[in-house]
């Protein structure tokens, strides 16, 4: 028989009541964030010259007007779930692709155009050029990140919240599906250190075969957009330490489940 000693479980009281302050904190969890408020890039296809355009960030919002990236408090949202990734960070969906022929112009998709120019195989990609250190890209379809159909229901096919634009080892390029899409920037907690501290990505919109090699025709088709956001605080470094501790007592429970 194997004989456990009371004072092995025992902690000290703070320990405990930051420990109960995380369970119950962790009780109910939110939802993925949805899209709104949403500012568009627009992208559009001149089937005269053949070239993409994008409406960027500040056309839209006004030179040195920027997203803000949203505090997301520990344990705000289940750690086991795909949009997890977003505890410990301060993020926004606000910034989407979305197609600027099919909304303003004659109501042809512009991925449509570009087939008819370029052949049924190519597509339009968007790479990371260039970002900030501590800038993290996610994945995210339909109001909520997880569904086309813009329901809170997980689809396992979306992968949502996968790493893009070189997060978690991913690709630089992203293929867009021509459809308004709000995906996920992120900064980890730790990589702020400023009040109003930017954070900011270049990005080069282009077609593409289904590899994402691009396709040129003589005058050259691609466009670029540079996007920056702004965070919202500093978060003190008690924040810091309950993230901490928060993503620990989450790796325990894990393993004591098993």
């Amino acid at each position: 028989m194997i004989k456990f000693s009371t004072s092995m479980f025992r902690a000290p009281a703070m320990t405990v009541a930051i420990l109960g302050a995380i369970s119950s904190a962790s009780a109910q969890y939110a939802n993925p964030p949805t899209w709104m408020p949403m500012t568009m890039l627009n992208v559009s296809f001149d089937v005269g010259t053949l070239r993409l355009d994008v409406v960027d960030q500040a056309t839209k919002m006004g030179v040195g007007v920027y997203p803000m990236l949203t505090l997301a408090p520990l344990a705000t949202y289940d750690p086991t779930a795909p949009w997890g990734v977003l505890n410990g960070t301060q993020f926004s969906r606000r910034l989407g692709w979305d197609d600027m022929n099919k909304a303003k112009t004659d109501g042809t998709a512009i991925l449509d155009k570009v087939h008819s120019a370029y052949g049924a195989s190519a597509g339009i990609w968007v790479e990371s050029v260039s970002k900030s250190s501590g800038l993290n890209s996610y994945l995210a379809v339909g109001r909520y990140g997880v569904n086309a159909n813009n329901s809170l229901t997980l689809d396992p096919a979306i992968n949502a919240y996968s790493g893009i634009f070189g997060t978690a080892g991913s690709s630089t390029k992203w293929s867009w599906d021509g459809k308004m899409d709000h995906n996920v920037f992120a900064v980890g907690l730790s990589n702020i250190t400023s009040p109003g501290q930017l954070f900011s990505a270049t990005y080069k919109v282009y077609i593409g075969d289904p590899l994402g090699n691009e396709i040129l025709n003589p005058d050259l088709s691609s466009a670029s957009t540079l996007e920056t956001w702004t965070v919202q605080t500093i978060p003190e470094p008690s924040t810091l330490a309950f993230a901490a501790l928060g993503i620990g007592c989450h790796l325990m429970r894990r393993r004591w489940n098993r």
